[in-house]
């Protein structure tokens, strides 16, 4: 199904699931981490509405869930007679941590549950990541984070799963998503997907990345920390920072000033820096929430631009170490 980018195509799946057992007048679970992104959390109070069960699992410092308890819980539900449907974040859009897939696939042999693979941060950002496992539900994608044009997704959807369509008033898709394709963003699927299948090279990414995140760790020393350095598989083009006592608008103003894109978690629309909830669902402060830097890398990074990269990064943070 194609769609105008994931956040449309996840409400589309979850909101869809909910409209269909709703209109049946059945109740199901819903199975959410802490650390999904926003399209995926803020499902709660509309599926709730319809009568649904929503579940937050957790996660530990180093952005990882339990995967025992994760199961007994969609057990538990099983138990009181009712479906259970997971979001599982493939890779996190901020720490960059990967959850593989053969973690949901073994979730999936344990519970039957309906499970869909927020895949948006996996093209271009890990080895491999066009070899999905045939035994997951859903997964979702959107376009402009592989190079594509914007407003423009797309999801895999088993063909066995039925749901309630998010846009109605046609037949297009075979009545998945109503409303004219948007045949020129699909086009552009094609060429940015074939550009990164052609020219992504994950090792060197990889060597890159680590070459710029150890020479980081020893600059800043005790001044902060690279968040979830010890998970086990992380990305390949992200590091997420938390500089102690320092306040991430002023560190950010410093990177605009020198070139240097960034983000620095979640902005109200007045542009001051608020709490990162991902950071606090993994345990950090309200205080250190606020102290965060996430740089992300271009899939096809070079080694000059790496140093050049580096160079800014270390200029701009001596001041404040």
């Amino acid at each position: 199904m194609f769609h105008s980018g994931a956040s449309e195509g996840i409400n589309s799946v979850f909101k869809g699931l909910a409209y269909k057992f709703f209109k049946e007048k059945k109740k199901v679970s819903f199975f959410f981490s802490t650390v999904d992104h926003a399209c995926v959390v803020q499902l709660k109070d509309d599926l709730e509405l319809l009568g649904h069960h929503v579940h937050f699992f957790p996660v530990d410092k180093n952005g990882l869930f339990n995967q025992k308890s994760l199961i007994k819980s969609i057990l538990h539900e099983t138990s009181e007679g009712r479906e259970s449907f997971m979001n599982y974040t493939f890779v996190n859009n901020e720490t960059g941590v990967v959850w593989p897939l053969q973690w949901a696939e073994e979730i999936k042999k344990e519970t039957n549950a309906f499970i869909h693979v927020d895949a948006v941060q996996a093209a271009g950002k890990i080895p491999n990541w066009d070899m999905l496992s045939d035994k997951i539900d859903a997964y979702t994608f959107s376009g402009h984070k592989f190079g594509a044009l914007k407003g423009i997704g797309f999801s895999f959807i088993n063909k066995e799963v039925e749901f309630s369509p998010l846009i109605v008033g046609g037949t297009q898709q075979d009545g998945q998503r109503a409303g004219t394709e948007n045949a020129l963003g699909v086009h552009s699927l094609k060429l940015a997907l074939h550009d990164m299948k052609e020219n992504f090279n994950p090792l060197e990414l990889e060597k890159l990345k680590r070459e710029i995140e150890e020479s980081l760790v020893e600059f800043i020393g005790d001044k902060g920390e690279v968040v979830a350095r010890a998970a086990p598989v992380r990305n390949l083009n992200t590091i997420f920072l938390v500089m102690y006592g320092q306040k991430a608008e002023i560190l950010s103003a410093k990177f605009d000033l020198m070139g240097v894109d960034l983000s620095t978690g979640s902005a109200c629309s007045s542009g001051i820096i608020k709490e990162n909830r991902i950071l606090m669902s993994m345990g950090y402060s309200y205080e250190y929430s606020r102290s965060s830097l996430r740089f992300s890398f271009s899939p096809f990074m070079n080694k000059a631009e790496a140093a050049s990269y580096l160079e800014k990064i270390k200029s701009i943070l001596k001041s404040f170490i």
